[in-house]
Formats: structure tokens, C-alpha cells, sequence
């Protein structure tokens, strides 16, 4: 069994924000010199089949092993009796303390933690992918090839000034409990953000992506060029994602997918567009958008 002194990263959610769980995670690690153990095990218990996702990244994949596991979620299990946790921190061999992200942003002061630390929340701040971008870029560069039915729009996204824009709709309407959280942005939005853009560019040429391209094609006004990506229909998500992280700017939702397809985009020039109001009636998280996208 290992010993180093570890950050443990609980993953949970989609793609997006299990790519912020692992950068806060890879950025602890980094600072100061431990090991990077992920636990997907969260992911299976989450519903609209969620699954783990960073295998279609270049990162180290190194998973808590399954006893550690038990052991650490007994040892901090409020219901067990204290005999059963100490017996369980015995078990382990090594003791840990857990950390839940606040919501109140990016905190320098979590590199002062010592001993092993357990990683939970959302941890959807900027900050830490900025700390680490050179190796972040290396970790999420693409494991696999693209899917052939790829390749057409890949050239035209590879040889136009390419704009990403993205409508989340999915569970963000299906759900109602994932709608009174996040609602869904309007036609105005986009239509605003892409107006915004073709004034910027020269003859830009909008990828519309979205899990209700339908809904898109009828309801936004696109003033200019616009590719509605129906080619990636029945692929894994980062299938998708590769492509839009390939565009040169970006119409993002409030979505932490589309967030990581633009942070990702390796245009120097590029120009953002998010969403003021990230949730329905929450602020938006501090420090989630980094300061040089533009909100509207």
C-alpha cells in the first residue's frame, strides 16, 4: 500500500466539472509534492448515466484502491460509533482529513494542509487551472483518435474563423430539480453574444453545438455562417468537446462543459462570451469566469 502523502479527488457530475474536481486536485498535488488518487466511485451513484470521463484525457489515472477506500469513508462517517472510526483510521494506516469546497472561491491557504487530504464539492474556480495551465494542457490533451465521422467538420472548424456556441438545454430542462438550479439561457443571449462576435470578426462561421440542435436551429438568429454539428450525434461526450475546444472563440453556456471547451481552446486571440448569471437565483460562483472572457 502507498504511503506519500496523497490528495484524494471524489469526482462527481459530467465531464465539465469532473475536469474542475481533477485541477484542484492536480494543483494541490502539484504544490506540494503528493500523490493524485482519484475515487470515481461518486459518479456511479448520481443519476442521467453519468459516467467517469477523464479516460478520454492524457492525465495519470491512479484510483484509490477499494479497502482504502471503505476505510476512509468509515473513519469519517458520522453514523459509525467512535470505536469503528479508529478502528477504520487503523485499518487505513494513514489518517486523513477532509475538505468541502466552501463555494466562496479560489483559497491559496489549502496548500498549507498537511498529511492526506480528501478533496470534495465542485471546486469550480479559475484560479487553480491558471496556476497550472502549461501541465493542465498536457494532462487533457486527447488520449484517443477522433471518430472518421469527425473529420469534415474538424477541417471546416480547422480552416474558418471558427466561433463555438453552445446551447445546454438536456437535464437542464428535462430535470425540474436541475432547472430551479440553473435554468437554461435564453435565444436572446446567444442571439446578443453572437452579434457581438460578427462585429468583432471577419466573416466567422458559428458551430452550434447542443444536445437539442433543433431547438437551436429554430429559436436563434445567427447573423452570419452557421454549422449546426448533428456529426457527432451518438458519440461519448469528449468526442464533441475535442471539436468544440478546436474553435477559435466561443459562445458559452452556463455550463461547466462548454467552460472547459473554451478554457481549452488554444487560439491566442480568442474571444469568450459567458453568461452573467451562471444559476436561476444563486451568484454566479467567484471566480469561476476567468477576467478576460466577457459577460453579458
Amino acid at each position: 500500500m502507498n504511503h506519500m502523502p496523497s490528495v484524494l479527488v471524489r469526482l462527481e457530475g459530467g465531464l465539465g466539472n469532473q475536469l474542475f474536481q481533477y485541477t484542484a486536485g492536480r494543483a494541490l498535488a502539484l504544490h506540494t509534492g503528493r500523490t493524485l488518487l482519484l475515487d470515481r466511485s461518486p459518479i456511479a451513484r448520481q443519476p442521467h448515466g453519468r459516467s467517469y470521463e477523464l479516460h478520454a484525457f492524457a492525465i495519470v489515472e491512479q484510483f484509490v484502491a477499494p479497502p482504502e477506500l471503505l476505510a476512509i469513508r468509515a473513519a469519517h462517517s458520522p453514523r459509525l460509533p467512535s470505536f469503528m472510526r479508529q478502528a477504520a483510521r487503523y485499518i487505513s494506516r494513514r489518517s486523513w482529513s477532509v475538505l468541502r469546497d466552501p463555494g466562496t472561491g479560489f483559497d491559496p491557504s489549502i496548500v498549507n494542509l498537511s498529511g492526506n487530504v480528501v478533496l470534495e464539492g465542485g471546486w469550480q474556480y479559475s484560479e487553480y487551472a491558471r496556476q497550472i495551465a502549461p501541465q493542465l494542457r498536457r494532462d487533457l490533451a486527447p488520449r484517443f483518435s477522433m471518430s472518421p465521422k469527425l473529420a469534415t467538420v474538424a477541417q471546416a472548424i480547422h480552416e474558418s474563423q471558427s466561433v463555438c456556441l453552445h446551447v445546454r438545454r438536456g437535464d437542464y430542462i428535462t430535470d425540474p430539480h436541475v432547472h430551479a438550479v440553473h435554468g437554461v439561457q435564453p435565444p436572446d443571449y446567444f442571439n446578443a453574444a453572437a452579434q457581438l462576435l460578427a462585429n468583432r470578426l471577419r466573416e466567422p462561421v458559428f458551430f452550434v453545438f447542443s444536445e437539442d440542435l433543433d431547438w437551436a436551429e429554430s429559436h436563434l438568429s445567427i447573423p452570419g455562417k452557421a454549422w449546426f454539428v448533428r456529426e457527432s450525434a451518438g458519440l461519448p461526450p469528449y468526442e464533441d468537446h475535442r471539436l468544440m475546444s478546436g474553435c477559435n472563440h466561443f459562445i458559452i453556456s452556463n455550463s461547466t462543459y462548454s467552460w472547459w471547451a473554451a478554457w481549452l481552446g488554444a487560439d491566442p486571440t480568442k474571444t469568450v462570451v459567458a453568461p452573467k448569471q451562471w444559476f436561476t437565483a444563486a451568484p454566479t460562483p467567484p471566480g469561476l469566469i476567468p477576467p478576460e472572457w466577457i459577460t453579458i
